[in-house]
């Protein structure tokens, strides 16, 4: 089973300023139906636990942890305490992209298979389904692959704004073996290079925020680290078509059934808000 989850939060929010420049995006709050008015990042530590996941590593950049780990200590003491994994913090010295951001928590993971969690990204699983994670926790747990990534279904208009990949229909349930994946493809690459073969016209997978890997992706990110080309920010995008390249009959992707929501800009927050209020 998939134990362990690494979330980074250490980004700076600017999308979300001025208000990320007093609260950390992490600790951003969203309410559900039942009026239960909850920080960002403890609504996903409880969709992790309830996936299974015992111990979680947020990565945080300096000066970050107080804040986060003040609200989790004051979450502790409430009533739904016990849904809550076991939380530890990876320091991040400095801004170094999300790929940076997972090769710091290579020790807290170990030999075991893993999955990383966006800290601005939350879930909203369909009605009758299984939580987001636990759907793509359950696909990995068939397959045991390098790589299972959650997906979702987007449109052309959304394809710039995230990853997308082409995937072979490998088995019922929606999962796919990848073939491709563009980190931010235009619409015309889309169509030229990301079609998957048995989705309706004009419809692409998109990463979800769910990734789950075998350790070996620690592999990548140190290679790419080292590689004299490399400059700027350590993309896990660039990890992930690293590791596609050396096993690429092994890297899978599902769909879930659900939708998730980027917190990290305004519209997504207040998509995210409403959704909440509506569907949990």
């Amino acid at each position: 089973m998939v134990r362990k989850a690494v979330i980074p939060i250490a980004g700076l929010g600017t999308r979300m300023r001025p208000i990320s420049a007093v609260v950390p995006k992490a600790l951003l709050p969203l309410v559900d139906a039942a009026g239960r008015c909850r920080a960002v990042i403890h609504w996903i530590l409880a969709d992790a636990a309830a996936a299974g996941i015992e111990q979680a590593a947020l990565v945080v950049s300096p000066g970050q942890q107080q804040a986060v780990e003040t609200y989790l200590d004051a979450a502790g003491q409430g009533d739904d305490a016990a849904d809550l994994p076991e939380v530890v913090f990876i320091d991040q010295p400095a801004p170094g992209g999300l790929g940076d951001a997972v090769l710091q928590a290579e020790s807290f993971v170990g030999p075991e298979p893993f999955v990383v969690l966006l800290g601005d990204h939350v879930h909203v699983a369909d009605a009758g389904a299984k939580g987001c994670l636990a759907q793509v926790t359950g696909a990995f747990e068939g397959y045991r692959g390098a790589a299972m990534v959650g997906m979702q279904l987007v449109g052309p208009e959304e394809v710039s704004r995230v990853g997308v990949a082409a995937g072979e229909p490998i088995a019922a349930g929606h999962v796919y073996r990848c073939c491709r994946l563009i980190e931010k493809p235009s619409p015309a690459v889309a169509r030229d290079q990301l079609v998957t073969p048995d989705l309706a016209a004009d419809r692409f997978l998109a990463h979800a925020g769910i990734y789950i890997f075998k350790p070996e992706i620690f592999v990548d990110l140190r290679e790419l680290g080292d590689d004299g080309e490399h400059t700027g920010e350590l993309g896990l995008t660039d990890a992930q078509q690293r590791l596609l390249a050396r096993r690429p009959d092994d890297y899978h992707l599902t769909t879930i059934a659900g939708r998730v929501y980027d917190v990290g800009h305004p519209t997504g927050y207040a998509d995210a808000q409403h959704a909440f209020r509506a569907d949990r």
